[in-house]
């Protein structure tokens, strides 16, 4: 018989710095993963780079929470870089300081992107074993294609992160290269508020959602204001590539049963959770909420395969033709494609799907307020869902149908949805710029 795992285990453990000083060398590159990372070994790492003892580190993950320094990290590009996939306020400072850069990507790709980058190492959180001696990833999707291409994997051991129910989420302690035990709590996630304008959209959107439907969310106010709507319906499914605290209340409470998916019925599909400790103790090794890698959760067949699909995006400006940009103002990144041209085109193609892109009419600035309805893009703005692929666009006025319409319809429609206040002079623009006749 081979020695217990508890002594491979006791072999590999050492400081962050040790880890960082044995995997990490110059020239690495290193998947960390995102949201809640091995935050103290990666401070370790970066604590190298600052004082000048390792250069070309290349970190490879996306939207990470806490305060990872990267405003302080003002270094040539040779010494380092983080390629972020989908950007939060960490990756922004990076930008600004020039040690961060995005990188375009449908998190459908993340597997083919990983493994075009071929991490040399992979720093990322762990659960303590279990009794088999088996670690888990948390409810983190973007972490397995990280782990399968990366050459070796630094493990932080982090109690307070919850074990799930996954397809790709156990490692053994044997496949582990070191292991850094470090407690850190994660950072809670409240749900967003929710303003008037938004409960409305909510309403436009619930009205048109059927019992039995298979629902994709994501994060703020909206998605929530959505959330609650639907404790009004009976039978839901998920398959979404985030599983937010409003999903785990519906299926506490019997809307959201599973029963009548088409694609893996009897269980909800996600791919991340990020929210409050009640979420986490929900997910906690939960059979009733299977976590896959992103590479599964935000295939086009496995979505589309879900009857009755309904997707529910968020924008930050739709234009006339029906163009929306979720990701940028201007040509300044501030968020990440992300899933929602995945969800945006399996739901749409799911028999009776619905792909639902919702807004505010408009956008609450230091000049006063400025349409999210608008008769052309900024200059520089990220064209994130195609117009040929959007189906659904709500506000708080209205919800309308766009898919197979022409151009001057198109116009019209988003007049209609816009705030009454600018929908004569989007009439004059659209007619300024041959839209409507």
């Amino acid at each position: 018989m081979g020695e217990p795992w508890e002594r491979h285990y006791e072999q590999k453990v050492m400081s962050a710095e040790d880890a960082v000083r044995a995997f990490a060398p110059s020239g690495s590159k290193v998947f960390i993963g995102g949201l809640d990372v091995a935050r103290r070994t990666l401070e370790a790492l970066l604590q190298r780079v600052l004082a000048g003892e390792v250069e070309g580190i290349e970190l490879h993950g996306n939207m990470t929470n806490g305060d990872l320094g990267l405003d302080r990290l003002a270094v040539p590009e040779g010494r380092f870089r983080y390629r972020s996939f989908f950007n939060g306020a960490n990756e922004r400072a990076g930008m600004r300081a020039g040690s961060a850069t995005y990188v375009p990507l449908h998190l459908s790709n993340t597997e083919r992107y990983l493994a075009s980058v071929r991490p040399d190492v992979a720093i990322v959180p762990m659960t303590p074993p279990d009794e088999h001696g088996r670690c888990n990833i948390g409810p983190l999707g973007f972490t397995p294609a990280g782990l399968r291409h990366a050459r070796a994997i630094v493990a932080q051991i982090n109690p307070c992160l919850p074990a799930v129910n996954g397809t790709a989420h156990d490692y053994h302690v044997s496949e582990l290269a070191a292991v850094v035990e470090h407690a850190e709590p994660l950072a809670p996630v409240a749900p967003a508020a929710c303003a008037p304008e938004e409960l409305k959209i909510a309403e436009h959107i619930v009205d048109r959602v059927r019992d039995g439907a298979c629902i994709q969310l994501g994060i703020g106010g909206l998605a929530n204001a959505v959330g609650q709507g639907l404790r009004s319906k009976r039978h839901l499914g998920v398959h979404s590539e985030m599983f937010p605290d409003v999903m785990a209340e519906l299926q506490r409470e019997g809307v959201i049963d599973n029963s009548r998916k088409t694609h893996l019925p009897g269980v909800s599909v996600a791919g991340f959770a990020v929210g409050t400790p009640q979420l986490h103790a929900f997910i906690e090794r939960n059979p009733a909420v299977l976590f896959t890698p992103y590479e599964r959760v935000n295939d086009f067949d496995a979505i589309r395969a879900n009857d009755d699909m309904v997707s529910v995006n968020s924008a930050i400006a739709v234009d006339l033709t029906g163009q929306v940009c979720a990701e940028s103002f201007g040509s300044r990144q501030y968020s990440g494609t992300g899933g929602q041209v995945d969800y945006v085109r399996g739901a749409a193609a799911s028999k009776g799907g619905m792909s639902f892109v919702a807004l505010t009419s408009r956008a609450r600035t230091s000049a006063g307020p400025v349409s999210k309805i608008v008769p052309t893009l900024a200059p520089g703005s990220v064209v994130t869902t195609l117009r040929t692929d959007v189906h659904l666009v709500c506000t708080e006025y209205g919800c309308v149908d766009l898919r197979f319409c022409d151009i001057p319809t198109r116009a019209k429609r988003l007049i209609s949805i816009a705030h009454p206040d600018v929908r004569d002079e989007l009439a004059r623009e659209a007619r300024a710029l041959g839209l409507l006749y």
